[in-house]
């Protein structure tokens, strides 16, 4: 069985207020106080009550409205997978009228419960704790999932090319390449994907390409030159200048304010 090691804790007060990244899936529960949390031109208001989601592709900043705030936070790596494939559309694809906050206030108490017994688990070592903390993950995602009716239904092979590109996103992708070997034709499949995650066939390729210069930018020495090729980019400059544009931050600075201890 894949490993699969989900983090959930709880947490009071700020820490990091400014642009920031998290290489994994968010969902954060507000219990107490109010907040706003932003995505480049966009904003988004949550209090007690509300459930926020973010997947590992969206920088965000947070402002603290009210004296106190109080949350429960889920992190999940996309690179362990675990989780059911139609209900990975929560975590990963923003269609038109996604709502990236929600209100749970009928379900808090029993989403709570979950969140303390993901945690509980973790800590632990007990048998079979890691199926429990994947029961308990679907458990979560299924409650906020019949809190979006606007999901698309699940899509076989718009998910199938995603995990194409998320685990090799070097590879030269094309969009008629990728209509061919689906059997759609090129405007299709455009459309399809797009109604579907909310981004062009394209654009997504270049979030798991931005995604995995961020993890090789913080995790290891590589020199930019190398990253740039090992992630399928053209060439420094307009890697360079595409990645500013994304993230406020030049490959080097990046480095050096998110790069872990070796």
């Amino acid at each position: 069985m894949e490993k699969f090691h989900p983090t959930a804790y709880f947490s009071r007060g700020i820490v990091k207020k400014d642009p920031h990244y998290h290489d994994c899936h968010q969902m954060i529960l507000v219990v107490k106080g109010e907040v706003c949390f932003s995505l480049g031109r966009q904003h988004y208001t949550a209090r007690a009550g509300n459930a926020v989601i973010f997947s590992r592709y969206e920088n965000h900043s947070v402002r603290v409205l009210s004296r106190e705030y109080e949350r429960y936070v889920l992190e999940l790596d996309p690179q362990e997978g675990g989780i059911e494939k139609s209900m990975e559309a929560l975590l990963s694809n923003r269609p038109e009228g996604f709502c990236r906050v929600l209100d749970v206030s009928e379900e808090q108490g029993r989403l709570e419960d979950v969140f303390c017994r993901l945690a509980e688990e973790e800590s632990t070592s007990r048998r079979f704790s890691q199926e429990m903390r994947r029961l308990l993950v679907h458990e979560l995602l299924i409650l906020l999932c019949r809190r979006m009716p606007e999901l698309p239904p699940f899509n076989e092979t718009v998910y199938r090319i995603q995990k194409q590109m998320e685990e090799n996103c070097r590879a030269s992708f094309t969009l008629e390449g990728l209509a061919a070997q689906y059997s759609l034709s090129p405007s299709n499949l455009s459309h399809r994907f797009k109604r579907i995650t909310g981004v062009s066939v394209m654009e997504y390729l270049i979030s798991c390409r931005m995604a995995l210069a961020k993890r090789l930018l913080s995790e290891t020495d590589l020199e930019i030159g190398r990253i740039v090729e090992a992630c399928g980019f053209s060439d420094s400059s307009n890697f360079s200048r595409s990645f500013r544009q994304r993230n406020g931050l030049s490959p080097s600075d990046f480095r050096k304010q998110y790069t872990k201890k070796r």
